[in-house]
């Protein structure tokens, strides 16, 4: 069987570079790039990198050092650095990309859309077709908390302390298409509920259908959003490796996995979601593989024992071993964050979680 490719999409703030706090250059920054895989995004004060989709891990965490090199010295033109952390812990006012796209996502969301200065890394795995990712979303849903908790990167907001290892998760949650999706059961329910979706205003195409995990709007694959992006590419390139082993093994047995996610109602996996942003791995999660709440060493065990076999067959699973165990000793980025940085004056702190 040829392997899934697997591509990786990761946000960035832009920082002034004496890191007095986010400047809007992305959309220099990505004039400067032209190309396709450097872009900006919702806001001015972003960069997005985009890698090249990939059978192989290695040749993945290449590709996204090299991006994070590139950004980093588009930046340093600018007098900027860049920043790998889910939210800007101080204060902040975001700086809208002007475009028709835009202005009347602002216009039409309001609040909802202006305090959006949140950076996530969005991992492509390919399907053969949308029937094979229809039957693949339905069985990720269970197991996408997890990754939440392993990736949290955000736990400060405005100048303070929210209480959350990953308060970018939260802020994305308020909006109506996002997060944890019921069973589609096949593609009809998939595009019918979708176009329902444009139809009521609650987005504008299906590039606004911000489920925690979805059918790509452009490319033949199945996007996880899950994650906060991560200073660390090593823990970025752990994540996408998961990601493919996850969509490996429900695409074995479709039938068994939708049995498997059924068990969970789209409430439960909410819950699932918030206690995995409110916590990251330094509580208990909902183990997919039991539907109990288990400490959240108990919930990663299981995400790598239910993708070990496909792991092995891409010779992904001592790598991504090792990154895991890593994090389960050492703490998430969040952790780090609190250990390092004060939100009332992050430049210090964050100058630990610069990339490139």
């Amino acid at each position: 069987m040829t392997p899934r490719t697997v591509g990786v999409e990761e946000e960035f703030l832009l920082v002034d570079a004496e890191m007095g706090g986010p400047v809007a250059i992305g959309p220099a920054i990505a004039e400067a790039a032209a190309d396709a895989w450097v872009k900006g995004e919702f806001k001015q004060e972003q960069v997005e990198v985009c890698s090249r989709p990939t059978a192989s891990l290695d040749t993945l965490a290449s590709d996204l050092k090299d991006l994070r090199r590139r950004v980093s010295g588009l930046a340093a033109t600018q007098e900027a650095v860049v920043v790998a952390s889910g939210t800007w812990p101080g204060e902040h006012l975001p700086t809208p990309v002007v475009s028709d796209r835009f202005d009347r996502i602002g216009k039409e969301f309001g609040e909802l859309a202006s305090q959006q200065l949140t950076c996530g890394t969005h991992v492509h795995v390919s399907v053969d077709s949308p029937d094979e990712g229809v039957a693949v979303l339905d069985g990720l849903r269970p197991w996408l908390a997890v990754l939440t908790a392993v990736t949290a990167n955000s736990p400060y907001w405005h100048g303070r302390d929210t209480g959350h290892a990953s308060w970018r998760s939260i802020v994305l949650s308020q909006l109506p298409t996002a997060g944890p999706a019921p069973l589609w059961r096949d593609v009809d329910t998939y595009r019918r509920t979708a176009d329902a979706v444009v139809a009521g205003g609650g987005a504008f195409d299906a590039g606004m259908l911000y489920y925690d995990a979805r059918l790509s709007a452009r490319y033949p694959t199945v996007e996880v959003r899950v994650t906060d992006v991560v200073p660390d590419p090593t823990v970025a390139v752990a994540v996408a490796g998961l990601c493919r082993a996850l969509v490996d093994t429900v695409a074995g047995d479709p039938p068994a996995a939708r049995v498997a996610s059924a068990r969970f109602s789209t409430l439960a996996l909410r819950t699932a979601a918030w206690r995995a942003a409110r916590h990251g791995l330094g509580e208990r999660l909902l183990d997919p593989a039991t539907g109990d709440l288990v400490p959240a060493k108990q919930a990663v065990g299981s995400l790598l024992a239910f993708t070990s076999d496909a792991l092995e067959a891409h010779g992904d699973l001592a790598a991504v071993q090792d990154v895991v165990d890593r994090l389960l000793a050492e703490g998430t980025s969040a952790d780090r964050q609190r250990l390092l940085v004060d939100p009332r004056h992050p430049a210090p702190g964050l100058a630990a979680f610069q990339v490139g």
